[in-house]
Parts: C-alpha cells; sequence; structure tokens
C-alpha cells in the first residue's frame, strides 16, 4: 500500500481570470478552484502565481496536503504546476 497520495494543481486557465485548480481525473469533469482568482496579469504574472499558490496551500493545507514542487513555463501562454501530497489514510 502507498504511502502518500498525490494531486496536481493547474494554474492558467483559458478564461481572463487566473486561478489554481485542482486537476480532475477526466476530461469531463470540471476543475475544482482552490484559493482565490483574480484578473491576469503580463507584467508581474510570476509574482501574481505564486502569490495566487498561497491563497490555495492555505487552503489545502487544511486537509492536510503539502507542497511537493511547483514548476512555470510559457512566454506569451505561461501557465503553472504543483505536486502536492498528504499520507495515506489507511
Amino acid at each position: 500500500m502507498a504511502q502518500f497520495e498525490y494531486r496536481t494543481l493547474i494554474y492558467g486557465t483559458p478564461d481572463p481570470m487566473r486561478r489554481w485548480v485542482i486537476t480532475s481525473p477526466d476530461a469531463q469533469t470540471p476543475c475544482q478552484q482552490v484559493g482565490t482568482a483574480e484578473k491576469g496579469r503580463f507584467v508581474g504574472r510570476i509574482w501574481q502565481a505564486m502569490r495566487l499558490l498561497e491563497t490555495a496551500l492555505r487552503e489545502v493545507d487544511a486537509d492536510g496536503w503539502e507542497l511537493v514542487s511547483a514548476s512555470f513555463s510559457g512566454i506569451l501562454s505561461f501557465y503553472g504546476c504543483a505536486v502536492l501530497k498528504r499520507r495515506a489514510v489507511k
């Protein structure tokens, strides 16, 4: 049995609002937003993504999730990915 369970958060939705969402197990299920959302910016977008990640982590921390890794990429279409883990429930 696995010791940990993992969850992936994605940043960079196609609408003008920027937010972190929990990835869905399939393409038909909508993703669930965590943390706050705000209008995207071009200048300061890395700062905005990290600040919004902090609000998302505060929300999922209550369920025992902790950040393992976060990365960002893109020039015109900026996006990010964060991996979280927590102890598996036996």
